[in-house]
């Protein structure tokens, strides 16, 4: 199967941004930043290309991200095995100084893990995470491979007042924390999409930001490494990865359907070996009810974006596009068509 993939989005902000993570709080109590989660899930740019397709076309609607791009440049999510030091000249990049690989055990006695390619144990504890350009993904085993910072600041500030018919805390005395996102000049946020909609100017986000959204065509060399087959590799996530059922959040896909409650990553007793950092909340909105007011979707757990992944031994792993829908969680719709644990190989 080939991409489902055939525009990027990109939305570069007039003004600023919401960072989806607003929250009450009492008036003796005002620390709350901590929640902040920028930027916005696919399901947001969905809802925002939904509203311009035909009912029929918006069942066959695929999208994926968040990324972003500067100066033509796109930048995904640095895999979590990337160990980095922070550039001496420059605030805004970090430098990798070594990388994880899964490395087997050699008999039972001794388990197999992701360990120092160099074999040695890094002096002090290393940055991960970050964003890597799509140009370096197959360069990102050498030492000193750049790798970029969040290239955005919260700008937090209180709402004291709401309409009644607004509030939606119990408490009376509750203020309104907007966490607004300023984006460094010439960044753009940038999603995948298998539709194309008009340019201009939309609302994106929520609290009525605007955005100007521009498409073109997928770089060639994301859909290369889209396309190149999985088996025997490590990889990694470069969207949050959502597995297990409604009530149950995993850290690997479980098949739905008629052979409910089968792993298919796993291969004689052994899964594949994870490389994770906390998990991260997942939820969006399906819409309006019947009695005018917001749905929002079942509260799930998603692994971070940067997740690395090594199959066992005999798992034959076909490139993202050809995974079946079966190993997504599905409400409604296949959450592999908001692109959720995209896979790219790692070198």
């Amino acid at each position: 199967m080939s991409s489902p993939f055939r525009y990027l989005i990109t939305l570069e902000p007039l003004g600023l941004l919401y960072a989806s993570s607003g929250r009450f709080l009492s008036a003796e109590n005002l620390v709350g930043q901590a929640g902040e989660h920028f930027p916005p899930d696919s399901p947001a740019i969905a809802g925002l290309i939904a509203a311009q397709l035909p009912r029929s076309e918006v069942r066959v609607l695929h999208t994926a991200g968040p990324f972003w791009q500067r100066a033509g440049e796109l930048f995904l999510p640095a895999p979590l095995n990337l160990l980095q030091a922070k550039a001496e000249e420059s605030r805004s990049s970090r430098q990798v100084k070594e990388r994880l690989v899964w490395q087997a055990s050699e008999d039972d006695s001794t388990p197999g893990g992701w360990r120092p390619a160099s074999g040695r144990e890094p002096p002090v504890k290393p940055l991960r995470g970050g964003w890597l350009p799509l140009s370096q993904w197959c360069q990102q085993a050498q030492v000193g491979t750049e790798v970029q910072a969040n290239p955005w600041k919260a700008l937090p500030h209180l709402h004291p007042r709401l309409r009644e018919d607004e509030r939606v805390s119990a408490q009376q005395d509750a203020l309104f924390l907007e966490l607004a996102v300023a984006l460094e000049p010439g960044v753009s946020l940038a999603y995948l999409s298998s539709h194309e909609i008009p340019a201009g100017r939309y609302r994106f986000g929520g609290e009525g930001h605007l955005v100007e959204l521009c498409s073109s065509p997928v770089p060639q060399a994301l859909l290369t490494l889209m396309a190149e087959p999985l088996s025997g590799k490590s990889f990694a996530l470069v969207t949050p990865g959502l597995w297990g059922g409604s009530r149950l959040s995993l850290r690997e896909p479980l098949i739905h359907g008629q052979t409910a409650g089968v792993q298919p990553w796993h291969r004689h007793g052994h899964g594949p070996a994870i490389l994770t950092d906390r998990p991260q909340p997942w939820r969006h909105r399906l819409g309006a009810g019947g009695d005018g007011q917001p749905r929002l979707s079942r509260g799930r757990w998603a692994l971070p974006a940067g997740s690395c992944y090594h199959g066992p031994p005999g798992l034959e792993l076909p490139p993202w596009p050809d995974w079946p829908e079966n190993w997504f969680p599905k409400e409604g719709f296949s959450f592999k068509q908001l692109g959720t644990g995209l896979a790219l190989p790692l070198p």
